[in-house]
């Protein structure tokens, strides 16, 4: 087994046709196979061997496939990065992971440079491109002179493929080990939902660093298609597109949903063309779903997923009628339930701790095997989420166990941002959490209570934590009090916090 021979097989299929479209220029299938094949020929002359943990870190683009077929087809594993964390995130991924290889973009060099200094054992950052950077290799002409490898490393469906950091509620993010098993059972069962015609047409906007976007570039070596893809998600662009290339389908988080429904010329694209819109990695409310298909005209299903699960674990089929408030139904291959607090499963319409069990499954955290016993319990992934389960099989998400602030369908780690501010000298108490928000469905606040004569502002907090986490996770809010609300056992009462959030507090000096 190896999910690289997903693209193979999908080759032997289809035949040779136009199956990418990316910034004005159209790609066929083995003209796309052929450069990832060089590639692992490139990676393999640099002493990648079966077991080395390789990070990907680059704005979507072709290059980010051809690094994951590549690096998984010579029994590697891929660690993905998100382009936007800034060098200390990056630099715990890479001591973490015991990652000696870099592939990277001209533009990414410099951050990584810097990430990874000093690190024992660090050995190369290759680049696809020119980079004046000391010490990065430009592997972009050395790839197109490369001889495509024909070989590919047989894997056991219990072998590492891809080491994907999630961030938890306990500062630094964990490492979730997805196996080769993992990826192919998953991508096989999302694609035994739906039956496409060859010729279909998509557009990827996910960034190819989250579950959700490494689902999709399998997905779609699967099951052929006509795809095109965006850097990075802009509106605009993001119309122009569907217009342009005539999308049929396409994969969204609520917050482009948001972006989509209030561009001020929306109405001047013809976006007729566009079926249905799946939407995940965030809660949707019912209110922007309705409102998109009714702009769109097009059906819009949410589906429900997690990194410790590879992706998906509920969708709904093209044929499934939409039920609100759910996020579908278990996709084939997965086994969910609810449970209650001591591990027991509840009847239908009971809520309870989602629970899922089956070959999607993690392995478990990279060199974490304490939070792997508490995450799997007799075979069940505990996901966190509060839900129920219908007689018909419907899962319906209600709350969160886990004290996670999910922006924009990322997860964020509360902890992580309280110790980069527990570190300026005037505040005495902090506590972040997430509060309600239109575009990005929760933002980042931050309460704090300051050390006895001294008034920190929210500027100087912001701009302290823009010194050591990507901008995505700086506090909008920031509110400082005389005390926080605690619990009988002294632990600071964030649902209370958010109880009593507003965008313009009363009750609360803020800056």
């Amino acid at each position: 087994m190896n999910v690289a021979q997903l693209a193979v097989d999908a080759l032997d299929r289809f035949g040779e046709y136009k199956s990418s479209y990316f910034e004005g220029r159209w790609y066929t299938n083995v003209e796309l196979m052929n450069r990832w094949c060089a590639l692992a020929t490139l990676l393999k002359e640099h002493s990648i061997k079966p077991g080395d943990r390789v990070v990907v870190m680059m704005q979507s683009c072709l290059e980010v496939p051809a690094a994951f077929h590549a690096i998984a087809r010579l029994g590697a594993v891929i660690v993905p990065i998100m382009p936007q964390l800034v060098a200390p995130e990056v630099r715990y991924i890479v001591e973490n992971s015991g990652a000696e290889t870099v592939i990277t973009s001209p533009e990414l060099a410099p951050k990584l440079v810097e990430a990874t200094a000093g690190i024992a054992g660090f050995r190369q950052i290759l680049v696809f491109g020119q980079s004046d950077i000391r010490g990065c290799i430009n592997i972009q002409p050395l790839v197109e002179s490369a001889t495509p490898i024909d070989s590919l490393v047989d894997r056991q469906p219990d072998d590492l493929a891809v080491l994907v950091y999630t961030s938890g509620t306990t500062g630094h993010p964990k490492g979730v080990m997805l196996s080769h098993g993992n990826l192919t059972s998953n991508v096989e069962s999302v694609a035994s939902l739906f039956d496409l015609p060859r010729d279909y047409r998509s557009m990827m906007v996910l960034p190819m660093s989250h579950v959700y976007g490494i689902l999709l570039i399998y997905l779609g070596a699967l099951m052929g298609g006509v795809g095109t893809m965006l850097r990075r998600f802009d509106p605009t662009e993001a119309l122009q597109t569907i217009q342009d290339f005539k999308v049929e389908r396409c994969s969204l988080v609520p917050t482009m949903l948001v972006h989509l429904i209030n561009h001020p010329e929306r109405e001047k694209y013809d976006v007729s063309s566009l079926k249905i819109v799946s939407a995940g990695s965030a809660p949707l409310s019912e209110e922007i779903r309705t409102e998109f298909e009714r702009l769109f005209d097009c059906r819009v299903v949410d589906g429900y997923g997690q990194s410790e699960a590879t992706c998906a674990l509920t969708a709904y089929r093209d044929e499934d009628d939409f039920v609100v408030g759910s996020v579908g139904r278990a996709i084939p291959e997965v086994e969910l339930c609810v449970q209650d607090q001591a591990n027991r499963q509840l009847p239908p319409g009971q809520e309870g701790e989602i629970c899922v069990r089956g070959p999607n499954v993690m392995l478990g955290y990279w060199k974490n095997d304490e939070a792997t016993r508490e995450a799997i319990i007799e075979g069940w992934l505990h996901t966190g989420d509060i839900g129920r389960v219908d007689e018909q099989g419907f899962v319906f998400i209600t709350d969160r166990k886990k004290d996670m602030i999910i922006k924009g369908g990322e997860n964020i780690s509360p902890r992580e941002i309280e110790e980069v501010i527990y570190q300026l000298p005037e505040v005495s108490e902090a506590a972040v959490y997430g509060v309600p928000d239109d575009l990005f469905q929760e933002e980042i606040a931050v309460s704090i209570v300051p050390k006895p004569g001294q008034q920190p502002t929210a500027e100087q907090v912001r701009d302290h934590a823009a010194r050591f986490v990507t901008k995505f996770k700086i506090p909008k809010y920031v509110l400082f009090h005389d005390e926080l609300p605690k619990n009988s056992n002294g632990k600071i009462l964030k649902r209370t916090l958010r109880q009593e959030w507003s965008p313009r507090p009363i009750k609360h000096r803020t800056n």
